[in-house]
């Protein structure tokens, strides 16, 4: 009986890692379309290997490749030991949104998102800085009436969506927005990101944004989201979060002059986010993405 060959990912050429495809599913981390073409590309590589050499299940390997399971994936731990497993040069590294591990390669060239350059802290805000990218001010916190839960998801996918695109980010001195900006300091560890400054006062955190994203909160959200009204900013709450975004929410229902902005069918799939951080996430992305006043990339 002939034993298989055990595959050795350090044997991938850089070739691969250049495709366009193969780019455009890491930026987007759909760990489920890169598995595909991993697979195809590689034929003496098993999705048993894949697994072994991931740190997964079989069965997890399966159900991502046959489009069971979710294929986007926001899990930097996850993310990690699929970078590792594959040996993912420097370059794939980032597009993954992950940290160097100081690997020398020739040059990627990206086709998703570019990466950002996080910007020490200024005093006026923590931002991520890119030209042309949106400005949101990340508002909220972890009050008494609120979703413990549903704003660690919301941390956690908040913080790959201003890393992937790039935002500009304004927030408090306390609260949701530095939970975010500190679990990129942590996670992504993006080069010369020392500091997070806060902004002080209701009307400094939403007065140079274009949108305003509302996680939970207490009385000093809800000042903000007041100011915000004032301003004609355009507010994203996440009503599963409960808080000022949960009551939000609901005057918006009933009036529709705090979401004119917005297409009803995105307003009402805020509320139904079957996953409250990726949904949230990706509902964010795409209102962003599509409104008239922000440049494209």
């Amino acid at each position: 009986m002939t034993r298989r060959r055990i595959f050795d990912p350090g044997a991938v050429p850089i070739r691969f890692w250049q495709r366009d495809d193969v780019q455009a599913s890491l930026a987007h981390r759909d760990v489920a379309q890169l598995f595909r073409l991993f697979l195809d590309e590689f034929s003496e590589c098993t999705q048993t290997q894949l697994a072994l050499l991931t740190q997964h299940d079989r069965s997890d390997i399966s159900n991502w490749v046959r489009g069971i399971r979710q294929g986007r994936v926001s899990d930097i731990e996850v993310l990690i030991r699929i970078a590792d497993g594959l040996h993912m040069p420097d370059q794939a590294r980032a597009l993954f949104g992950l940290a160097p591990v100081g690997a020398d390669g020739p040059e990627l060239v990206s086709t998703g998102p570019r990466h950002p350059e996080v910007g020490h802290g200024t005093g006026r805000s923590a931002t991520v800085r890119a030209h042309g990218s949106a400005h949101v001010a990340i508002c909220g916190s972890r009050a008494p009436d609120t979703e413990a839960g549903v704003i660690d998801v919301a941390v956690r996918c908040l913080a790959r969506l201003v890393m992937s695109r790039e935002y500009k980010v304004s927030h408090g001195p306390v609260g949701v927005g530095i939970e975010v900006m500190t679990y990129i300091a942590d996670r992504y560890r993006p080069p010369g990101f020392t500091l997070a400054l806060g902004l002080f006062g209701h009307r400094a955190v939403v007065q140079d944004s274009e949108f305003v994203i509302v996680v939970g909160g207490a009385v000093g959200t809800q000042t903000e989201i007041d100011l915000a009204l004032s301003m004609n900013k355009k507010i994203i709450p996440l009503p599963g979060s409960g808080g000022a975004a949960r009551r939000f929410y609901r005057q918006a229902a009933e009036d529709r002059r705090a979401r004119s902005w917005m297409a009803d069918e995105h307003f009402a799939a805020l509320h139904t986010c079957h996953d409250p951080g990726e949904d949230f996430a990706r509902i964010i992305e795409h209102l962003i993405d599509n409104d008239p006043g922000v440049p494209s990339d």
